[in-house]
């Protein structure tokens, strides 16, 4: 749940960047989501092919989709930081034309 609200404040974070530059809204708002679920999506699956690696038994047992754990949260703060930079650098790069 937190993921969807993460990715609904990137979208109308970029869509204001975007109409503030002249630029069409919704194809940057997407952008946002896209990036914030890439970055989650591949910080998870990292994790778990690592926790694969390093302990083979370790999803023999019921895996429960619907904890809370620290890696969520660092998945979260990754996506947050990734969405800053990335908008960051298309307001930089949008100042100079």
């Amino acid at each position: 749940m937190i993921s969807i609200l993460i990715a609904i404040g990137a979208y109308f974070y970029y869509q204001k960047l975007a109409a503030r530059n002249g630029r069409v809204g919704w194809k940057y708002g997407f952008l946002g989501v896209a990036l914030c679920f890439a970055v989650q999506f591949s910080f998870m699956l990292m994790y778990g092919f690592a926790r694969i690696i390093l302990d083979p038994n370790h999803y023999v047992q019921e895996i429960d989709f619907n904890t809370l754990s620290l890696v969520n949260i660092l998945a979260w703060i990754l996506s947050l930081i990734a969405a800053w930079i990335v908008y960051g650098y298309l307001e930089r790069r949008w100042k100079g034309n």
